[in-house]
């Protein structure tokens, strides 16, 4: 987003300290998002006055282009300092500890800065990484980087980005999209404090997308692996900054520096600023290629320039005083020759979009099948065998090809793999043929079986069908982790272009890039530049939210039930709230039953709370509108009694709508007539998925 140079004021005498200029590239001046980064740094920065914070000292426009002057810290950035230093350092708690020490005196002093009429501004800083901790030849430690703080106030701009890059030290909350505080730094402090403890990235999965899984999750596995590098009570404190839910970690910076400083004072691990400045220079004549310290003692580093050039030449911003963005930008136009990035059919580079004109799709890379009835079709697009996976007309013992290569079943193809039905690769044919419980959901709602499974706390996978059109649900202690289903227009892409989060180009040559990337769309599109790791998850979150509230629309088909079956491993699970989500799908769709059509036909039945209707109605949070008419019903009654004590049209409205939520959940059961909107839906789900079998499908 910027040039960054060294510089001095231009009235000050030669011995003055020099300056940081950090100059906003003019061709991104005009994006709201790169201003409002800037412009926040900027007033932010020079409101703010600590030891271990970069010091804006001024910022303004010169010549159309902005600016910002911060002070310069002669040393290197902790990224760094660790890589270089860490193999020849034989103990790093007292160090480790100083260093994570000085960054929370920072953030204590940022999350409580106020703006001019004394009003807490509750500043997060979200970027809260190594390569945004400074580190001087004369021991100071200074944070930086606060281009996308949280702010709440009227003079900053809402800001939603995370750099790339950055994914590894986001908190779980951050990453499910949800309201972030001030806790969110404590856990990028506690990755940081693990990471100089242990020499190695805490959350290094595949992907951006794998590496927000780990974090989404809780898994320390990287921690767990190297725990006899870390002091048992030390391991305690960062467990606790770790914790998965904010409410367990530390209230603030400072109650996490006092358990920190405690530790090392009751092991007289305390170093000096002297200590620090002793390892900084050590660790800046190691980062200088001409060094005679042998190359396989240093840990492998993404760039050896000496740091005085990194420091003192004009440079794109990557780690001083702002936030980092790999590849160009803006992006180039695909069309034009000179955006192919790297050479034909070569790997993408990491961070890098690929054009269209980078990885021509040619016809021998195209897909044949040899079908279950004998018939071979093809050849056929990517997205189209995707289709016919989708549509179960493709199995994992189908024979493909690809081109003029022989037939292999598509369980070898792995860039196939992941789109075949999951259950499938976990489960043998008599496991599948033996479901736990079946039935029918016109008898029972596809919401009644599924919150009677969430209560009875089952793992385990459901499989619900309606003509062609299957779906499953995946459960785990009860909770909902993930629904698939086999209808191509539920596929992730389309999902996206119906939310204009893609447009339909941008889906095609995803598509067409796909086998690439080992069939994983998420990563195709991060690698592409079209979305970021965080609204990717988001929109995948929402994704199986739709497939789940879709689920419980249907009111004709039958289910099947397999306890203890989970999904693949390279599923991307989302848990949702059973009970909520059920609650606000059937609250919705309430409101288009016909009031007078539904009591004329019901007046005659009899209802009755079932038996774990008072289980149920514990885990519902109950809408205030139903919520009188279920109390009403504590044992068997006619409905017709409940329709003559209710006169106005309000009163009716609210009864057809407790009772079509009570019925579909099984907190009631009724004898008598079906509810008319069984039948109302019976035949929506007829029709077979969209998908065809004609060979010369582009």
């Amino acid at each position: 987003m910027a040039e960054v140079f060294l510089g001095h004021r231009i009235d000050d005498a030669t011995d003055a300290p020099p300056l940081v200029i950090k100059c906003m590239l003019p061709h991104i001046a005009t994006d709201p998002q790169f201003l409002a980064m800037f412009t926040n740094e900027a007033q932010l920065g020079a409101q703010m006055d600590h030891p271990n914070i970069v010091r804006v000292v001024d910022f303004g426009e010169s010549d159309g282009r902005l600016y910002m002057a911060m002070e310069y810290v002669h040393g290197l950035d902790c990224w760094r300092f660790v890589r270089r230093l860490y193999p020849l350092v034989e103990d790093h708690t007292a160090i480790a500890g100083w260093i994570v020490c000085r960054v929370l005196d920072a953030l204590a002093y940022a999350h409580a800065v106020t703006d001019v009429n004394g009003q807490p501004l509750s500043v997060v800083h979200r970027d809260l990484t190594p390569s945004n901790i400074y580190l001087s030849v004369d021991g100071q430690v200074k944070l930086g980087d606060f281009g996308i703080a949280k702010i709440d106030s009227s003079r900053y701009r809402e800001l939603k980005m995370i750099p790339k890059g950055k994914f590894g030290y986001i908190a779980p909350e951050q990453v499910e999209g949800r309201t972030i505080d001030q806790r969110a730094d404590i856990f990028a402090a506690g990755v940081v404090l693990a990471e100089l403890l242990i020499g190695k990235k805490m959350f290094s999965g595949s992907s951006q997308l794998s590496v927000m899984l780990e974090i989404k999750d809780g898994r320390l596995d990287t921690l767990e692996q190297n725990v006899d590098q870390v002091d048992p009570d030390l391991l305690k404190i960062l467990l606790q900054a770790l914790a998965r839910d904010p409410n367990h970690r530390f209230l603030g910076a400072a109650d996490f520096k006092h358990a920190l400083t405690l530790f090392l004072s009751g092991r007289d691990l305390v170093p000096t600023a002297g200590d620090l400045a002793h390892l900084v220079r050590k660790a800046m004549v190691l980062s200088d290629p001409r060094s005679s310290v042998p190359e396989h003692q240093l840990l492998e580093t993404d760039d050896d320039a000496p740091i005085t050039q990194r420091m003192t030449r004009k440079m794109p911003s990557s780690r001083s005083g702002g936030a980092s963005f790999s590849g160009s930008w803006p992006p180039k136009d695909p069309n034009d020759p000179s955006a192919v990035v790297g050479k034909q059919n070569s790997a993408p580079q990491t961070g890098t979009p690929v054009t269209r004109t980078s990885t021509p799709f040619e016809d021998e890379n195209r897909y044949s099948a040899k079908l279950a009835d004998g018939r071979t079709v093809g050849p056929m697009s990517y997205a189209h065998i995707i289709e016919l996976i989708c549509a179960d007309h493709i199995g994992p013992q189908t024979l493909i090809a690809i081109g003029n290569r022989p037939f292999v079943p598509a369980a070898q193809c792995p860039e196939l793999v992941r789109h075949l039905p999951a259950y499938t690769p976990l489960c043998s044919a008599n496991q599948m043929a033996t479901p736990d419980r079946r039935g029918f959901l016109q008898l029972e709602a596809p919401s009644e079986v599924i919150v009677s499974l969430s209560l009875n706390a089952e793992t385990g996978m459901l499989m619900c069908k309606c003509g062609e059109q299957r779906k499953e649900v995946y459960f785990r202690d009860g909770q909902v982790v993930y629904v698939s289903s086999n209808d191509p227009g539920e596929l992730l892409g389309e999902f996206l272009v119906a939310q204009n989060a893609l447009g339909r180009e941008d889906l095609e040559l995803a598509l067409a890039l796909l086998p690439r990337f080992n069939g994983h769309m998420g990563d195709t599109f991060i690698a592409l530049g079209m979305l970021s790791a965080v609204e990717l998850f988001k929109l995948i979150g929402e994704q199986i939210r739709t497939r789940f509230c879709e689920l419980l629309s249907w009111r004709t088909g039958n289910y099947e039930f397999y306890r203890g079956v989970a999904c693949r491993d390279d599923v991307c699970e989302v848990p949702l709230d059973v009970f909520a989500t059920v609650t606000e799908c059937l609250q919705k769709e309430s409101r288009a039953i016909p009031v007078e059509t539904t009591l004329v036909a019901m007046s005659s039945c009899l209802i009755r709370p079932t038996d774990k209707s008072e289980e149920l109605l514990a885990q519902f949070r109950i809408p205030t509108e139903i919520r009188p008419v279920l109390k009403d019903v504590n044992e068997p009654c006619k409905l017709a009694v409940l329709i003559s004590s209710r006169g106005d049209a309000h009163q009716k409205s609210s009864l057809v709508r407790t009772l079509f939520f009570a019925i579909e959940t099984g907190l009631w059961h009724v004898e008598g007539p079906p509810p008319p909107w069984r039948s109302h839906k019976a035949d929506r789900k007829s029709t077979p998925p969209h998908t065809t079998l004609d060979s010369n499908h582009p």
